[in-house]
């Protein structure tokens, strides 16, 4: 075999270009993709839950306070590589991945270095994948957290919280696209409200999502244009209340903002305990998929008016060993949501008999019916995002040192971009402009390295940059 590595082709959306001819300097860096175009590109949806999102004070009192202790106290192993890889190789491209800051912080946001190294560490390894991450404050709200949606709550917490997102912005801001991040978990008002709050709850949930969509604005780097994710009230998508309630918050970037809301209906199927309504282990009648249905096509209505795309941040079902029935409905309800531009991330808990179906130890799919059910329904989806000219499919073939890169043509291109990861800046940097579907790479030592290509359109005398086309990675040993 020859020493180069093979090729193999990742899926990163994002604008790239390549310079021979003469481009302005603005070109040289790729934009990110905005929220309309990630959304399409977003497929099967994971959580990575009861991990890094656990708490407690006996945690410090009992163990030795270190991060494995905080990842292990809820039941689940050590996260590790493996299973992040085998998260990818079920079909996942998409990690949703909830982390708890309270046990590990100060009155001012300070991190401990331990602690956000080792989230640090985990983001990483699902980037590597290829997977988009959504990084989150997760049970620092919620009924226990200290995030609370009142007045008295936002002006006893806000700079905490403000100081926080800065800390984890800063030390995440030459990420790229892939990495999102979303301002808190299922915020509650003072009584622990779920499904209502007056207008003093609906007021501090707008006001905490401006303050995360500024903070982490003002951290500079690729955040400027980084995709943000924004929570509902108590991350609620049903009641008419707290939808008309929320205000998409003002940004200093277009397309850039997500809305995430929760929904594990209908609640008698998917869960054992809720006694407020019928239970019931079985679900696909007609009018089982007709409330799916209609709660999508609100949901959609919703984001229509928002101006937002919005995913369904946590779903899913208990295990009552009705694994077929189960797998139905997530098939449909992913498959539902797809239709209309929402996307769908399953609740994993890791715990058994409850909605585990990766395992954390063994990587292997301990519910394979639900997993496929999940990869095979997470249609793109048939909501347009823009009139740019479309993504071309880029592939590669390595001989004797020389990289020769090849995409289909698009109709309507005036040429070609094609971009070259720079690992130094953490940015994509133009190689080449050029007319043809062609281009050859020489000069590569040894290492990885990642490719696009983006086609160009000319309108009213200036060069437009189309979709972005998938990453090509390359290694070279």
């Amino acid at each position: 075999m020859s020493i180069f590595s093979k090729i193999t082709a990742a899926v990163i959306s994002a604008a790239m270009a390549v310079s021979m001819l003469s481009v302005p300097a603005s070109a040289k860096e790729v934009p990110f993709e905005k929220a309309s175009e990630a959304i399409q590109n977003i497929g099967a949806g994971w959580n990575l839950g009861n991990s890094l999102d656990s708490y407690g004070e006996w945690i410090a009192l009992y163990t030795s306070n270190k991060p494995a202790d905080y990842e292990k106290a809820w039941g689940n192993p050590v996260t590790t590589k493996k299973l992040i890889s085998s998260v990818k190789a079920a079909g996942f491209n998409a990690v949703r991945f909830p982390v708890t800051w309270t046990d590990h912080t100060d009155q001012n946001g300070n991190i401990d270095k331990e602690w956000l190294d080792r989230v640090q560490e985990i983001v990483d390894w699902i980037i590597a994948e290829d997977m988009y991450c959504i990084l989150n404050v997760h049970h620092d709200g919620g009924s226990d957290g200290w995030i609370e949606a009142s007045s008295a709550g936002y002006k006893a917490n806000s700079a905490r919280f403000k100081g926080l997102w800065k800390n984890i912005a800063s030390r995440f801001k030459n990420y790229g696209e892939k990495l999102m991040f979303e301002s808190f978990n299922e915020v509650l008002d003072k009584n622990n409200n779920w499904t209502s709050s007056d207008s003093e709850g609906f007021e501090a949930i707008n006001k905490y999502n401006q303050l995360f969509v500024d903070t982490v604005r003002k951290t500079g780097g690729r955040n400027d244009e980084r995709t943000l994710v924004l929570q509902t009230y108590a991350a609620n998508g049903s009641t008419d209340a707290v939808l008309k309630n929320f205000v998409l918050p003002k940004d200093s970037v277009k397309n850039h903002l997500m809305v995430q809301v929760h929904c594990y209906d209908p609640q008698g199927f998917t869960t054992k305990d809720a006694t407020w309504t019928k239970m019931t282990d079985e679900w696909g009648s007609s009018s089982d998929k007709s409330a799916i249905d209609s709660y999508f096509k609100k949901l959609s209505g919703y984001s229509d008016k928002w101006g937002a795309p919005v995913i369904v941040g946590e779903f899913g079902s208990q295990d009552k060993s009705n694994e077929a029935e189960r797998a139905e409905h997530a098939g449909y309800y992913v498959s539902t949501a797809s239709k209309y531009g929402i996307k769908c991330f399953w609740w994993d808990n890791g715990a058994e008999n409850e909605y585990k179906i990766i395992d954390r130890s063994s990587g292997k799919k301990v519910c394979s019916k639900i997993v496929n059910a999940l990869v095979k329904n997470a249609e793109k989806s048939t909501k347009a995002s823009s009139d740019k000219l479309p993504a071309a499919t880029l592939k590669g073939k390595l001989k004797n040192g020389k990289l020769t890169l090849t995409w289909n043509k698009i109709d309507g291109a005036y040429g070609y971009r094609v971009y070259k990861y720079d690992a130094k800046s953490g940015k994509y940097k133009q190689i080449a402009f050029i007319k043809s579907n062609k281009k050859t790479v020489t000069g590569l030592s040894k290492g990885s390295y990642k490719f696009k290509v983006v086609a160009v359109e000319q309108k009213n005398g200036k060069n437009k940059n189309g979709e972005s086309s998938n990453a090509l990675k390359v290694t070279i040993k």
